[in-house]
């Protein structure tokens, strides 16, 4: 007789864990940037906007796992600059990131964006970016209340 398998724990799927450390990561990062009246600076345009208006840009590309939540890779911009204007965009934002962080911070992000990581990894990744994330957005609300 063949031994059953034991039933494997109830646990999210990858795609669910992608999709929720993202959100919560675009929440936590737009709400960061925001002011006193929930307003935003795009990265690489002087436009201000509601932070729920605006969008959680990458400046690795976000099929990059490694670097997909990474707190210094992320930056609000508004969705002109994000969606329709990227090469003004990139290079904005280059230039942006160059001030904020310096080039060797830059060249750190490209070499870890450059990582190929297996499911296991990215999975870890996930789930650490939704811990860390909900934890920043409690802080954020417990400063403002």
């Amino acid at each position: 007789m063949i031994p059953k398998k034991k039933p494997k724990p109830n646990r999210p799927s990858l795609p669910t864990l992608i999709d929720k450390a993202d959100k919560l990561t675009s929440q936590y990062i737009r709400q960061k940037y925001a002011d006193h009246a929930g307003l935003v600076k795009c990265i690489s345009c002087p436009t201000v906007l509601p932070w729920k208006e605006a969008h959680c840009a990458h400046f690795i590309e976000r099929g990059k796992k490694a670097t997909r939540w990474l707190e210094e890779n992320l930056h609000p911009a508004c969705p002109s600059c994000n969606f329709y204007r990227k090469e003004i965009h990139m290079r904005e934002y280059t230039l942006a990131m160059i001030d904020l962080y310096g080039r060797e911070a830059l060249d750190h992000l490209r070499r870890a964006g450059a990582l190929v990581l297996p499911a296991s990894q990215v999975r870890q990744l996930a789930v650490e970016a939704i811990e860390y994330a909900t934890a920043k957005l409690k802080e954020l609300k417990a400063n403002h209340d």
